[in-house]
């Protein structure tokens, strides 16, 4: 699928909301308790956004996918059996694409743009994490060659850390 990437601006707040809050009631509705009404909420968004954190993947002017790239590590990711702990590395937060897009391949498209903006950006790997109960998302990662090095509990269960070198 043909997407353009950038970086989301403030005035895109009110689509990416959206396209949010779509993503967590398929989620629910699918029985994946991943995300909630509480995260990811607009402050974590608009800082994202503030930061130059938040990338957006829009084709004919509608926001289709977002996601955060940098180099934030929760605590419990340093507690992981890196296999490449000496390459440099970035991380994918809050990755999303609408229900509307399932099963287009559209997931594999973003995660083609991470892979090659990491490695213009000289990172070495990548580190992720996902929700345990989220089989669509375990099942793609894999598929791309994440393999699974840790994992971590926090308010919504038992998350798998990820790692991939480029």
């Amino acid at each position: 699928m043909n997407l353009n990437f950038r970086k989301a601006k403030t005035e895109d707040l009110p689509r990416i909301l959206s396209l949010y809050k779509a993503v967590v009631e398929n989620m629910i509705s699918s029985g994946i308790n991943q995300w909630s009404d509480e995260y990811p909420n607009k402050e974590v968004l608009s800082e994202d956004i503030r930061k130059g954190e938040l990338i957006v993947g829009v084709r004919d002017d509608e926001i289709l996918t977002a996601f955060v790239m940098n180099e934030f590590a929760d605590d419990d990711y340093y507690k992981a059996a890196w296999q490449y702990p000496e390459e440099s590395w970035c991380v994918v937060h809050r990755l999303c694409v609408s229900p509307l897009y399932h099963r287009q391949g559209l997931a594999t498209s973003v995660m083609e743009y991470v892979e090659n903006t990491a490695r213009a950006q000289g990172y070495g790997a990548i580190h992720l994490d996902t929700f345990s109960g989220n089989p669509k998302a375990l099942n793609l990662y894999h598929k791309l060659g994440f393999t699974d090095v840790g994992e971590a509990y926090w308010a919504r269960g038992r998350f798998i850390i990820m790692e991939k070198k480029l």
